[in-house]
């Protein structure tokens, strides 16, 4: 479960006596939705160019010059909008340490969101598969839920080992939780 050679691994908020378990990504179908949508504005730039220019055969070169710069624009608009899903996709991780879960959220400029939860602290953790997708495709959302607090883990790939690790570590870092607390009381006697 442990990864020795990534032991001295060290991310943002991470405690000196954490050890590092597992990273993960959203599922690779958080982007499906984003790369269809570019796909279906790449392929209207190419045919509103051909009809442009090759069925309408404009003649006029101040008329070309702007089908070109419109053309161009939306390019450089859409393709910016496809690199930021992307980004933001591969700057969501979740890292999975043997006492805390940490969700680290940024995007190129405007978010910097690092959520942390103790392990030893859940409640209750929850797994949610709805549908064949997700069940065919192995995904879902998991919900760990503390005291006052709930984090959800959306688009979580191969949630089965997800979910087995963590209530594994959290029934650990109970137990050691537990060991603390007593031997803080019987020194205290």
């Amino acid at each position: 479960m442990l990864h020795p050679k990534h032991s001295a691994l060290s991310f943002p908020g991470k405690d000196h006596d954490e050890q590092f378990c597992c990273y993960f990504r959203q599922h690779w179908i958080r982007l499906w939705y984003h790369t269809m949508w570019w796909v279906l504005q790449m392929f209207s730039i190419l045919v509103a160019g051909i009809l442009s220019f090759a069925v309408l055969d404009l003649q006029e070169t101040g008329s070309r010059r702007m089908i070109i710069a419109i053309l161009g624009a939306l390019f450089i608009f859409w393709n910016m909008e496809f690199l930021c899903s992307f980004y933001r996709y591969f700057l969501t991780v979740i890292i999975i340490t043997d006492r805390k879960v940490h969700r680290i959220k940024k995007t190129l400029l405007a978010v910097d969101d690092h959520h942390s939860i103790d392990l030893w602290m859940l409640q209750d953790i929850v797994k949610r598969q709805h549908g064949v997708i997700q069940n065919m495709l192995k995904f879902g959302t998991l919900i760990l839920e503390a005291q006052e607090s709930q984090v959800r883990l959306h688009f979580t790939p191969r949630i089965q080992e997800h979910y087995a690790l963590l209530m594994h570590l959290r029934e650990k870092a109970r137990n050691i939780a537990i060991q603390t607390q007593r031997s803080e009381l019987l020194g205290e006697k």
